[in-house]
């Protein structure tokens, strides 16, 4: 174990060239990465000492990110622009810094303050008419029963209190998102924001899009040739901590 001295806090966002690795996988790369950059990490206790670093939540497979947040404990101190230049010389492909700042090393833990995460995702097979009938009816609504599956078991829960807000938007008004549209043409931007919480649970952008394709008038009585909707373009916009947007 080596004493960490100093903590950066780090943004940074994934793009498409890694918008397919796991959690670990991303894990290993950033720990390869502090190592070609000289950057000295502390290490933890333990018969197996590992780089203290800690990020914030693991993103879903094959979702690009823009503000993912992780703490960095290092064994030496370094200037915020020793720290940037360090990092340049290692980034990890399809990674990219987006903020930099230095954390107190008293501070609380930084997964249990996350709050919220913003999503967007582009809907196939759907007009914005009909989503925004269905957003109505998702908020509106006074519970939202979905299920999970967990390792060999069925889960029952509540989807409406992880559901902060919801609102359908044109395409040009979702960066970067130029589908190619469905051969019916139609296609709708969906933004929202769901609690991220290990106490309350964390609500996940594909549930959402679920339950609002089941909220469609007349989804009932459709023939199950229809097309259901697709989910392309998804991006975690940002994570939320409590001391940037305090949710009761």
């Amino acid at each position: 174990m080596s004493e960490s001295l100093q903590r950066w806090r780090l943004a940074f966002a994934r793009d498409d060239e890694a918008r397919f690795l796991s959690h670990l996988d991303a894990v290993k790369l950033w720990e390869r990465a502090f190592r070609r950059g000289s950057i000295p990490v502390a290490t933890s206790e333990g018969f197996s000492p590992r780089p203290r670093v800690v990020f914030a939540a693991p993103l879903p497979l094959g979702m690009l990110a823009e503000h993912e947040l992780a703490d960095i404990f290092l064994a030496e101190r370094l200037t915020a622009h020793d720290m940037r230049a360090r990092l340049a010389a290692g980034m990890p492909r399809g990674y990219r810094v987006v903020d930099l700042h230095d954390e107190w090393l008293g501070a609380p833990a930084l997964a249990p303050q996350l709050v919220a995460a913003d999503y967007r995702v582009v809907l196939l097979e759907i007009g914005r008419a009909a989503a925004d009938d269905g957003i109505r009816t998702l908020l509106a609504a006074a519970r939202l029963p979905r299920e999970k599956r967990r390792e060999d078991k069925v889960v029952a829960y509540d989807l409406r209190p992880l559901l902060i807000d919801l609102r359908a938007t044109d395409l040009e008004a979702a960066p970067g998102a130029e589908p190619a549209l469905s051969p019916g043409g139609r296609a709708v931007g969906l933004w929202m924001r769901l609690r991220h919480s290990q106490d309350e649970g964390s609500g996940r952008a594909e549930e959402v899009v679920a339950a609002l394709a089941d909220a469609l008038p007349g989804r009932a009585a459709a023939s199950s040739a229809e097309p259901s909707i697709e989910i392309v373009h998804p991006v975690r916009e940002r994570l939320w901590l409590h001391a940037e947007l305090p949710i009761p």
